[in-house]
């Protein structure tokens, strides 16, 4: 262009009524999970012709509400969101569906079923990992939840449920708890959950990112993973195939889930009247060595 003349994107807004942007707004920044998606969702809106700017809530519903407002001062034209905080701003929620803001939830069954979601099945997901650990002969099995989804939890802990009443199992409320969404807060609630229940003999994390500090706990606590406790976790990050013992997870296409995404934050962008829709995307159980089933294999007559 001549003498370095650059188009002013605010400019061009004013002018055309939309800025060619997606905002995605992400809980973890040091949860890999959420680069991988990332990942899909940025080649698929370029590939659409918008720009993605990515917004770090951290879990904290003050950065999250920040970042809400930006689809209100019309900075991007409609945001992905991938909330841990719903409930302490459902208010603003509450606005942007009322104005009509084009907004597309990464979520759990039980996000309010208004809004346009992609979500994984959470309860085939927990009875997938819960029933392959009662078939390894596992009766005390622990579960280790983010405290920040405490609230959208039900879809996993039916499933741990479900699985215990098929095969007559009880059930121990006390085998559950709640962390923070650091891999250090998975490392303390292992062994919390050990040192008050010795007796459970494998766990099911939230998500890989917790699970990654069970494996320094146990060690501490002179439980070999998987010979005397066995692990599982959600998510089927990269870094889950190369630990120590390589990791029991729940996988689900990340490529799909952030191509559906960006296609329904078009569609709502295109057509704002157009009813809700719900995808939900089938669990995989990845069995690695974490949860001792080569272990029992090599046992079995």
């Amino acid at each position: 262009m001549k003498l370095g003349w650059r188009p002013n994107a605010h400019a061009r807004h004013l002018v055309r009524g939309r800025t060619d942007r997606i905002g995605v707004i992400i809980p973890d920044s040091r949860n890999t999970i959420f680069s991988d998606i990332g990942a899909a969702i940025e080649a698929e809106a370029q590939a659409r012709g918008y720009d993605c700017l990515f917004l770090h809530s951290e879990g904290a519903p003050q950065r999250e509400a920040k970042f809400l407002n930006l689809a209100v001062d019309g900075s991007v034209d409609g945001l992905i969101v991938m909330a841990n905080v719903l409930k302490e701003n459902h208010e603003i929620y509450d606005r942007l569906r009322e104005d009509r803001i084009p907004m597309v939830f990464r979520a759990g069954p039980e996000t309010p079923g208004i809004v346009d979601l992609v979500a994984v099945d959470l309860e085939k997901a927990g009875y997938l990992v819960t029933s392959h650990l009662l078939n390894l002969g596992h009766q005390h099995i622990g579960m280790i939840l983010q405290e920040a989804a405490k609230d959208r939890q039900m879809g996993r802990l039916d499933g741990y449920r479900k699985a215990h009443e098929e095969r007559g199992v009880s059930i121990h409320p006390e085998y559950k708890c709640y962390c923070g969404y650091r891999v250090e807060d998975g490392y303390h609630a292992m062994r919390s959950l050990l040192g008050h229940h010795p007796e459970i003999t494998a766990v099911f994390f939230h998500n890989d990112h917790l699970a990654l500090g069970a494996f320094r706990a146990a060690r501490e606590l002179g439980r070999r993973v998987p010979q005397d406790i066995a692990v599982v976790g959600y998510d089927n990050i990269e870094l889950g195939r190369f630990c120590e013992v390589p990791l029991t997870t729940i996988g689900y296409s990340k490529e799909l889930l952030g191509q559906l995404l960006v296609e329904m934050i078009c569609r709502r962008m295109k057509f704002p009247d157009h009813p809700p829709q719900r995808i939900v995307l089938p669990p995989e159980l990845i069995i690695r060595e974490s949860c001792g089933y080569a272990t029992a294999r090599q046992h079995t007559p």
